[in-house]
């Protein structure tokens, strides 16, 4: 799901002709309400996996913030993240890269995420210090549909792997 959000946050962002890329994307674990299953999705899984009317938005953060923000994901033991990867090590996020490039403390780096998340919900106050936030208009389950339905379109069959984007040391 989180490699779902950054590519269609990443579209979105090229069709409004914004002059921003999203470096990371994030799902929590309780807004994730179940499992896709084997087989055929049908939109009334995703309602299931989404109830919610999130809406996708985007972050600016800075490279403390998002290290900051890593070590809050990292202290729940990890949850969906795409264009990241780090080591879990005491509770902490250590060995952040973003984008295959190392985490620049004062560095600028868009988030795409939802706007619960957005205003501090999960206890991410710091996301509320961001310094700019850009609302899409995108219910985020309308987002999944529409992209599962491109690559049923094109024949395309998803598969779940691992890849050790989030380790623990």
């Amino acid at each position: 799901l989180a490699d779902l959000l950054l590519e269609e946050g990443n579209n979105y962002l090229k069709s409004t002709s914004q002059n921003f890329q999203p470096n990371i994307s994030y799902f929590n674990y309780g807004g994730i309400r179940t499992f896709l299953p084997e087989g055929e999705i049908t939109v009334g899984k995703i309602y299931e996996l989404m109830p919610f009317e999130n809406e996708m938005v985007f972050l600016k953060l800075n490279g403390q913030q998002i290290n900051e923000f890593l070590d809050a994901v990292a202290g729940k033991g990890g949850d969906s993240l795409g264009g990241v990867r780090f080591k879990i090590s005491d509770g902490n996020a250590t060995d952040i890269n973003i984008g295959g490039a190392p985490l620049r403390e004062n560095g600028s780096y868009w988030l795409v995420t939802n706007d619960y998340i957005a205003g501090g919900g999960d206890d991410l106050e710091v996301l509320t210090q961001r310094s700019e936030f850009v609302k899409s208009g995108k219910k985020i389950r309308n987002v999944i549909i529409s992209h599962l339905e491109k690559l049923n379109e094109k024949g395309e069959i998803l598969s779940a792997q691992t890849d050790e984007r989030i380790t623990n040391e």
